[in-house]
């Protein structure tokens, strides 16, 4: 797997968030010189108890609306001249299975989906459709929410959240990689978060003296991380106080950033249903378009 993507997938409902989505995914093709397939799933209705008639009526309607959603996604694919664009359709019963399998089919590096789409009758990405792809697919997600900023100049400013760990070293060294690539600045955030008991623990909350040494133990790391894993690159380090992804999304401002890179940690589905994610608290919210990367990846 090429960690600049030479392979993009970009997932699509024919949505304006979607469409939005799959904008980004023809510009990155363009800058990173990958290839593009647009895909989109027709969802089925797998219900046993229906008889015969309708159940025929049903794949005619379907049918039907094939035809029309791969006109368009077969016009879609000639909107950017000199991009390598292969529409796919493909059948089954959740969108995100079909989104997992056909990118594994396909090889890709890259999958683009947004994270609002249509829902009901008109079905395709739901909104949890693209955590749940988001959290199985080995390869890179990147997210676009229905109200993010997109760049109309391109990525030129990147966030990467740190946390000193494996995982968000990786994510750094994926960002230091497209950076080079797009010609764009990173900045490493650093999180300190302040414990907090109840009341009735009668335990004392950690002293201002206290956070503000974290502090600044964190920005020395920081930097020195910084030049590990991103050299000669020019990086930016920020250390804040306060709960991680409220942090993060506060910090990813529109006019400050242009792309989140962050690792998902690899949670188990037990740890997630515990202690859930900050990567996925993020993806809900982060103004900006936001790519995150398995935590469990080797470079």
């Amino acid at each position: 797997m090429h960690e600049v993507p030479k392979s993009i997938l970009a997932a699509t409902d024919f949505s304006e968030t979607a469409d939005r989505a799959v904008a980004l995914a023809r510009d990155l093709a363009r800058r990173f010189a990958a290839e593009l397939h647009l895909l989109h799933v027709v969802v089925l209705l797998d219900d046993a108890h229906l008889e015969g008639e309708h159940r025929d009526e049903l794949e005619r309607l379907i049918t039907t609306g094939e035809k029309a959603r791969r006109t368009i996604l077969e016009g879609a694919t000639e909107e950017s001249p000199g991009i390598t664009a292969t529409p796919h359709l493909v059948r089954g019963l959740a969108p995100d299975e079909v989104i997992l399998e056909s990118a594994s089919e396909i090889g890709v590096d890259l999958i683009v989906m947004g994270t609002h789409g249509r829902r009901g009758l008109k079905h395709l990405l739901l909104g949890s459709v693209a955590e749940k792809v988001a959290r199985a697919q080995s390869a890179p997600v990147l997210t676009v929410r229905a109200d993010a900023a997109i760049n109309p100049e391109g990525i030129s400013r990147i966030l990467v959240p740190y946390d000193f760990s494996e995982s968000s070293a990786h994510a750094a060294r994926f960002a230091g990689l497209w950076a080079r690539a797009l010609g764009a600045e990173i900045t490493l955030l650093h999180v300190v978060e302040p414990v907090v008991y109840p009341e009735f623990y009668a335990v004392d909350v950690v002293s201002a003296d206290l956070m503000r040494h974290l502090s600044e133990r964190s920005e020395e790391a920081l930097k020195k991380a910084a030049e590990e894993q991103l050299s000669g690159l020019p990086v930016a380090t920020s250390v804040e106080v306060g709960r991680a992804a409220d942090t993060i999304v506060h910090h990813a401002e529109p006019q400050h950033f242009d792309l989140v890179i962050m690792s998902t940690r690899g949670l188990s589905a037990l740890e997630h249903v515990l202690l859930g994610s900050v990567a996925e608290a993020v993806l809900r919210r982060c103004r900006v378009p936001l790519v995150t990367i398995c935590g469990d990846q080797k470079d």
